[in-house]
């Protein structure tokens, strides 16, 4: 990949949706699935106690709408991608793009959050979904997708990346667009092939410090012997 430089409003005579409703007291990050799902409105959330925090809230969540001119979900909202300890989703986290359909699953690039001593510290990260259930998690790639780097680090709210959108051309090329710092807005680029081998070929967080630590040094052998073979280094 390469970078390159809560609620709708209320009912009005404009004709803008009212908003939407759950047993949340707040919700944020709301995207709206692509497909009907059973002949339903399919919604990502993520449940909050207050506007700040997400207390109970369990994570990215799954439900369901029958009408979208009174949107209630009538579902229990299933957390499909949940927040941990210790790990990027700490804090919170939520939906942002809309999810992108591939051949082994619908693909969502989402952000975390994670206290750190410099602060809140957002990143994305991606998991996938069946593409017959998209309530049900089937890949979930341990560590970040993308990170703030370098002068994206500073600005307004610092040390934040945050998507809302990704498009797929017809060359089967992805653009993902995202603000660092809330102070700037970027685009970065790779392909539905990379994304579908980072997806579904990086293995999940084992959970652990020490386990993380082993991973990751398999992962860099494994990376260096492939370019080695290829004549890369």
């Amino acid at each position: 990949m390469r970078r390159l430089a809560s609620s709708a409003p209320k009912t009005s005579k404009h004709g803008s949706l009212p908003n939407l409703i759950s047993k949340s007291p707040q919700q944020r990050n709301i995207v709206l699935h692509p497909e009907f799902v059973d002949g339903k409105y399919a919604f990502y959330t993520r449940p909050q106690d207050d506007f700040i925090s997400t207390g109970s809230g369990g994570g990215v969540c799954f439900g369901l709408v029958e009408d979208i001119t009174h949107p209630v979900i009538c579902t229990e909202e299933k957390v499909i991608s949940p927040r941990r300890y210790h790990t990027i989703t700490e804090v919170k986290n939520g939906a942002g793009a809309v999810p992108i359909k591939t051949t082994k699953g619908w693909i969502h690039i989402a952000h975390g959050v994670r206290n750190t001593a410099a602060g809140l510290r957002y990143v994305l990260y991606v998991f996938a979904t069946a593409l017959d259930d998209p309530s049900k998690l089937i890949a979930e790639p341990s560590g970040l997708f993308m990170a703030p780097h370098e002068s994206e680090r500073v600005g307004d709210v610092s040390n934040v990346v945050f998507t809302n959108g990704a498009v797929v051309n017809e060359k089967n090329e992805v653009y993902i667009y995202y603000a660092s710092s809330d102070t700037r807005l970027h685009v970065a680029s790779t392909t539905i092939d990379r994304l579908v081998d980072y997806t579904f070929s990086t293995p999940s967080d084992p959970l652990r410090s020490v386990d993380c630590v082993k991973q990751r040094c398999e992962l860099i052998s494994r990376n260096l012997e492939y370019m080695k073979a290829n004549g890369i280094c």
